[in-house]
This record gives structure tokens, C-alpha cells and sequence, in this order.
């Protein structure tokens, strides 16, 4: 437990918990709302004002909106890859299997190969920095009692991302593309605010937005391969541009440029691939509690790390199964912990200390691990399927997330 340094700014996060109608006559169940709200953004930190830490719903939106932003995409060239030949005269295929869902690998798709891709993503999520997002406590007053009045929030957060990509193989080591993910995100929101033997207060808001999200500008040039192609190295690059509805958390709003290695090789039917790459932002997105007081600290989160390796295996001439890990590491960032308070407030008010969910030192990392499939339905057209499993998440985490993939090269 620690002393706030100035515990009376707090006097205003008091006032605004006992504002909210719970104290009322007798034991009491009152539902309000829902809140008309015009943004995703307000929808969370409308329905937290009364809770005595109202500072906590932005916090909650930055959150969110750099999980909808950064989480990826998928690789657009996934799927067959070719090199012109010389001697036939025509391109001829180069690679027994069809690519990560996630991870790049070395391999181009070949000067004039061109081809389209579609990815479908269905999160809904289930905790933040560790806490379940069903169960969040916001606020908790104490008092001669270890307990005098909480206010916990609830919510389901649930976004929907159908990602097109469109890929042209420019010289047979250069690769662009372009990608475009539209975004369904929707939230509903429940505060409930108790007092033991009083009552309690359901303050409700909900919302949904669709719209694009950040759009993705990709490269790739493989500058070194073997004398059999059966190990490659390349470079990428990718800049995301800020055309997400950052008020309805659907892009981060800034503009983002990551360049990065990839290596792969191939034994038999079994391919290898590592990825590796530094995000520069060209601003930093600030994450604080706005708190009165010296200890307030502004967290500037800016850059990302990103990481990965895949491995695939030509089942079938038609078919590809895989594994893949992907890693990501948002620098300058704090995590979700409950802080504790102590306050010299108005005898009559029953309260000397206070439990809030704050914005803490800490690190926003996810490891993700992916198995899938591909299969080659008939001509140059491939449907994947997979399922990305969150191993270590400190930020907005959704356990399991179901993918389906399509891709058509012309």
C-alpha cells in the first residue's frame, strides 16, 4: 500500500462514484442506459465515468484500438510461386508448398505472377494485461471496513477483419503488394456499482463500427540464393498508413514503417522460414491514467518488435501443413494492475482508501502460435485454414482465433 502524493485530487474521482444513482433507499437493483454514445472510443469511457476511475476507459481504448491495428494480417504471398525458365520459355512452379499463413518467406512469386488473397479473422476477446475482461474492478473503496462500494466492469469485445490482399511479382526477386483489412469491431459495456446492504447500479453502452483499417503497402527483394534455390535470403519492408477510424478504434492513426530479414531453406518436403523486423512509428501513442500528482507517468508507446518462424510440409502435391510462431513486443509500454491508495478524505464520507486499475511499469509482448493447413482446390486456387493460440499475451488477448484464407494466382 502507498500514500498518493496528492491524495486529494482523488476528491473528484469520489465525487463522481457517489454522482451515479446506486445510493438510494433500501436494497436496491437499478439498470440504466444504454448510454447514446458516438464513438467506440466514448462507449468505454462514458460508461466509466461514474465509477470514481473514470480515466480507466480511455486507457481501455488506446488498448484496444492497438490490438485491432497491429495484430497481423497474414503474408500475401502465399501460395504458388514461379520462375521464368529460359530454356521453355514459360514460368514453371519453384516451390512444393504454398507459404506460411503468416510468415514471409524468401521465396518471390515470380516477375508477371500476380495474385489475390483474402484472410477472415473472428476474435472475441477474453482478458486484458492478464484480467478477465468480464471481470474487471475498476474501483474499490475502503473504509473502516475492508469494504465499502466497488465498481467492476464487463465487457465483450469482439472484432471481425476480412483482409485483401493483392500481390505482383515485379522482376523475379521483387515482390509488392498491397493490403486492405475491413474491420467489423463491437463492444458492449456493463458497470455495476454495489454497496453491501444499500443496493447496486447497472450502467450500460454499447456500440458497433465497420470500416477500413489500416492499410498495408508491402515489399519484398531476395537478394542472395543458392545455385539450387533451396535456400534463400530477403529483405522486406512494409508501411502501414493511418486510414483506421482511430475515434471508433479501428486504426491507431499513425503511420508506421517496418523493414526486416527473412531466411528460408527446403529439405526434401519440408520448408523452413524466419522472419525478423523493427516497426518504426512516426509518433508515439500515449497511455496514461490522468491522475493529479508527480507519480503520474505517460507511457509513449512507439515502435514494434516483430518476430517468427514457420515450418511446412508438402503433405500432398495439393496439400501443406504447418506450424507457425509469431512474436510482438510494443516498446515504452505499461500493463493493467489493481494500485493501491490511501486517502485523507472527509470522515463523513466513511472512505480512507481506494484500490484502482491502473496503468503500470511493464511490458506489452504476444507470442502466438498458429498450426494450419492449405489446399490446392483446383487450379491456381488455395484455401487455408488455421487457428491462432495466444501463448503469452500482456495486452488485449483473444485465446483462440479461427482463420480462413483464400488465394488466386493468375
Amino acid at each position: 500500500m502507498r500514500t498518493h502524493p496528492s491524495a486529494r485530487a482523488l476528491l473528484s474521482l469520489i465525487a463522481a462514484f457517489f454522482a451515479f444513482p446506486v445510493f438510494v433507499h433500501g436494497q436496491q437493483n437499478t439498470v440504466l442506459g444504454p448510454l447514446d454514445t458516438d464513438s467506440l472510443s466514448q462507449v468505454v469511457s462514458e460508461v466509466t465515468v461514474p465509477s470514481g476511475n473514470p480515466a480507466i476507459g480511455d486507457v481501455i481504448s488506446v488498448l484496444t484500438g492497438l490490438e485491432v491495428a497491429t495484430a497481423p494480417l497474414g503474408s500475401p504471398s502465399g501460395g504458388f510461386v514461379y520462375a521464368y525458365d529460359e530454356g521453355v520459355g514459360a514460368p514453371l512452379r519453384r516451390s512444393g508448398t504454398f507459404g506460411p499463413q503468416f510468415i514471409e518467406r524468401a521465396l518471390t512469386t515470380g516477375r508477371g505472377t500476380t495474385s489475390f488473397g483474402l484472410n477472415v479473422f473472428d476474435a472475441t476477446y477474453d482478458t486484458l494485461s492478464g484480467l478477465p475482461l468480464n471481470n474487471l474492478r475498476v474501483a474499490t473503496f475502503r473504509g473502516p471496513q475492508p469494504f465499502i462500494s466497488s465498481s467492476t466492469l464487463n465487457l465483450r469485445i469482439r472484432s471481425q477483419t476480412a483482409a485483401l490482399f493483392a500481390s505482383m511479382g515485379v522482376t523475379d526477386n521483387l515482390d509488392l503488394a498491397i493490403g486492405v483489412p475491413l474491420v467489423r469491431l463491437s463492444i458492449d459495456a456493463a458497470m455495476t456499482q454495489v454497496e453491501p446492504g444499500i443496493g447496486s447500479a447497472i450502467l450500460l453502452a454499447n456500440g458497433s463500427s465497420t470500416g477500413f483499417g489500416d492499410t498495408a503497402v508491402l515489399g519484398k527483394y531476395r537478394f542472395w540464393s543458392s545455385t539450387n534455390e533451396q535456400t534463400s535470403l530477403a529483405a522486406m519492408f512494409s508501411l502501414r498508413l493511418p486510414t483506421g477510424d482511430q475515434d471508433n478504434l479501428l486504426g491507431l492513426g499513425v503511420w508506421r514503417t517496418m523493414v526486416g530479414a527473412i531466411a528460408s531453406t527446403s529439405i526434401g518436403r519440408l520448408a523452413i522460414h524466419a522472419n525478423g523486423g523493427y516497426e518504426f512509428w512516426d509518433k508515439s501513442v500515449a497511455l496514461s491514467n490522468n491522475q493529479p500528482g508527480p507519480t503520474d507517468q505517460i507511457w509513449g508507446l512507439s515502435d514494434q518488435v516483430h518476430y517468427g518462424a514457420a515450418v511446412e510440409f508438402e503433405l500432398h502435391p495439393t496439400f501443406t501443413i504447418m506450424v507457425e510462431t509469431m512474436g510482438r513486443h510494443v516498446r515504452n509500454a505499461g500493463q493493467l494492475n489493481s494500485v493501491s491508495f490511501d486517502t485523507e478524505l472527509s470522515p463523513e464520507l466513511g472512505i480512507d482508501g481506494v484500490n484502482l486499475l491502473q496503468v503500470t511499469s511493464g511490458r506489452l509482448r504476444k507470442i502466438v502460435f498458429v498450426p494450419g493447413i492449405k489446399w490446392n482446390i483446383g487450379g491456381n486456387r488455395i484455401v487455408s485454414f488455421g487457428l491462432r493460440m495466444a501463448q503469452a499475451d500482456t495486452g488485449l488477448k483473444d485465446t483462440l482465433t479461427p482463420l480462413v484464407g483464400f488465394n488466386w494466382t493468375l
